[in-house]
């Protein structure tokens, strides 16, 4: 049964150390094609793994083109295409598709692990201990056993690029279904949505919040958090700033989400 619910595991569970950096971005050592390490960030919100323009030049064998939005509705061409390997640390990842993006030149940042990395294995994002961890058969059970267990949406676009999406509680009986991105810092609403909850920047970019939290799990609120407003593809978008000493586990084969709070 285990095996069953962990599809594919790994012989054994893979820790990846990760850094927090810009506000709290996740910083991880990641290689490719076996080559010397370089800064990535795993960027759940990114829809597809990205190269720099240096590094994807010299490994990605391009054979095509995939066009998507950003947060923003921006659009964004990129060359795609396969690579030998993509690693983090000792895990070597799914990578059916790698894209270019120059958007990463003169960053410092080598490249973008999206949520397709983790598509077929169970993660643990560890907030508290700043660890990726790689589930096995036996831990995945130990490690889900008490936490709050809650469904997620997938957004997948042609097998090329996935989103993970989650419906959260805004209280006053309203929700929205917001981006679980870890490439981003904070919490953003879309405007429109914003207004629908009654709240009014005043000309600004920023209001605050009575509360958030994933819905059906008021455990998980957290009071007065000040987040942004903007102009998004979807209700809003949920960062690193939300799981701050938390951790959340990801099955993305059984579409589920579970999370633990920290004392």
């Amino acid at each position: 049964m285990l095996t069953c619910t962990v599809p594919r595991p790994a012989l054994a569970v893979d820790t990846i150390p990760f850094t927090q950096v810009n506000g709290g971005l996740i910083e991880v050592q990641g290689s490719v094609d076996g080559t010397a390490p370089v800064p990535m960030l795993v960027n759940l919100g990114a829809g597809v793994d990205v190269l720099s323009t240096e590094l994807g030049r010299r490994f990605v064998v391009v054979n095509g083109k995939y066009v998507s939005l950003r947060l923003t509705g921006e659009r964004v061409d990129l060359p795609i295409g396969k690579v030998l390997s993509l690693a983090l640390g000792p895990v070597h990842l799914e990578a059916p598709n790698v894209g270019i993006w120059s958007g990463l030149d003169g960053t410092g940042i080598g490249g973008l692990i999206s949520a397709t990395a983790f598509r077929n294995i169970a993660t643990t994002f560890d907030f508290h201990n700043h660890q990726i961890v790689i589930e096995d058969a036996q831990t995945f059970p130990d490690r889900v056993r008490t936490a709050i267990r809650l469904p997620i949406i997938l957004q997948d676009d042609l097998g090329i690029a996935l989103g993970i999406f989650a419906r959260f509680d805004f209280g006053g009986g309203r929700t929205g279904l917001c981006e679980i991105d870890t490439g981003s810092q904070g919490i953003t609403i879309d405007r429109t949505f914003a207004a629908s909850l009654g709240l009014n920047p005043s000309g600004g970019s920023s209001v605050r919040l009575a509360s958030i939290s994933l819905a059906g799990a008021r455990e998980t609120a957290i009071a007065q958090p000040a987040v942004s407003v903007g102009n998004l593809i979807y209700d809003c978008d949920v960062g690193n700033s939300f799981w701050e000493g938390r951790t959340f586990t990801l099955d993305l084969p059984n579409l589920r989400i579970y999370v633990t709070i920290s004392p």
